[in-house]
């Protein structure tokens, strides 16, 4: 079964419900990471920044928070797994435009060889010869 990286964004339209269409497509690939269809995993940089932008920039509260990621962290089926090379990262963010973080998720040697896709709608991960797709990708595939 193939392996997927969770990005931040995925999380966040659950959250925020701010695109009902990528909201209704995450819950279906939520669902289907619960019953064990999809493997995925995330990382605690993911969880940082969800915890920052969720508190920084939508003003959700720490309680509101900190429930957000507890949900997170109770998917069932979903791993945290937190393996970076981060001299990989640096040359990567030093020649693309885009942010440290995306950098440093590519950097992951699975990533990197192709075996954990990253899910995302994060385009800017395109500029960084990695495998990514949008949760519409794979729950459209059945």
């Amino acid at each position: 079964m193939k392996k997927y990286f969770i990005d931040t964004n995925v999380f966040l339209r659950v959250f925020t419900g701010d695109n009902p269409k990528m909201l209704t497509e995450c819950l279906v690939l939520f669902e289907k990471i619960k019953k064990g269809k999809i493997s995925a995993v995330t990382s605690g940089i993911v969880i940082s920044e969800i915890v920052w932008t969720l508190g920084s920039f939508y003003n959700f509260s720490k309680d509101k928070v900190t429930d957000a990621v507890r949900s997170i962290l109770n998917i069932p089926n979903l791993e945290i797994e937190d393996r970076y090379s981060y001299l990989k990262a640096l040359d990567m963010y030093k020649k693309n435009s885009v942010k440290f973080i995306d950098a440093l998720i590519a950097s992951i040697y699975e990533v990197q060889n192709k075996e954990l896709v990253i899910l995302s709608y994060d385009k800017d991960f395109d500029k960084l010869g990695i495998k990514r797709i949008e949760p519409s990708d794979i729950i459209n595939r059945g």
